[in-house]
């Protein structure tokens, strides 16, 4: 069964996000790892910027939806541990394609595909070619939220 968050037919007015940070002390986090940030006004993807290692703030408002890399159709040319493969995903950095923390013969080895592509989430951003890729630590926990939260901000702008 394929999973589809925050796919709507939803043509509100908004504009790209900026780098402006929109989450204040008023807005609770609900899912938050090394890597992405969900409040109930924005989803943040963390060590966005090149090569600042600034975040992205995105308002609900201004997303479209959001799916797994998988859901997506990423494949190996559309990946990159940090900016853009070949394709309109621009990656926050993360070291995606090697698994260092597993080594055989004190050698690197590279993840499989499919780990990948279950580990990572893409953004289709109302209005923009390019779409903010990220690496979350736990993907069922997040998906669930931003799920709920792109359900409900999307609802209530109708």
């Amino acid at each position: 069964m394929s999973k589809h968050y925050g796919e709507h037919e939803m043509h509100a007015n908004s504009r790209e996000s900026e780098p402006a940070d929109v989450t204040n002390n008023q807005s609770q986090v609900v899912y938050e790892d090394k890597y992405l940030k969900v409040t109930e006004e924005a989803l943040v993807v963390k060590l966005y910027y090149f090569p600042t290692l600034g975040s992205r703030t995105i308002r609900w408002e201004e997303i479209e939806w959001v799916k797994m890399a998988s859901e997506a159709n990423i494949g190996w040319l559309g990946l990159k541990m940090w900016g853009m493969g070949f394709g309109s995903v621009w990656w926050n950095c993360k070291a995606r394609l090697l698994n260092v923390g597993n080594s055989r013969n004190g050698r690197r080895l590279v993840n499989r595909l499919s780990d990948i592509l279950a580990t990572n989430i893409v953004i289709k951003v109302k209005r923009a070619c390019i779409r903010p890729g990220s690496f979350v630590e736990h993907p069922e926990a997040a998906m669930a939220v931003i799920g709920q939260l792109l359900y409900y901000n999307h609802s209530h702008t109708e």
